[in-house]
């Protein structure tokens, strides 16, 4: 959902998800939305420009 209303990067994704979470925590959000990107990837149902990082670009598939 996030791709598909502009975010395109891990932290603007993590931003939007997790506005009213204390900051300290976007990190471990970030590594969360990861792991589920990377799953995605593999599925097919996300692309990227490169291998999937945390500075990676995302978008729909």
């Amino acid at each position: 959902r996030r791709l598909a209303d502009g975010d395109r990067t891990i932290p603007e994704i993590v931003a939007a998800l997790y506005k009213t979470v204390d900051i300290r925590l976007h990190g471990a959000a970030g590594l969360s939305v990861l792991a589920h990107l990377e799953d995605l990837v593999a599925r097919g149902v996300v692309a990227c420009d490169g291998p999937p990082t945390l500075a990676t670009t995302y978008t729909a598939a």
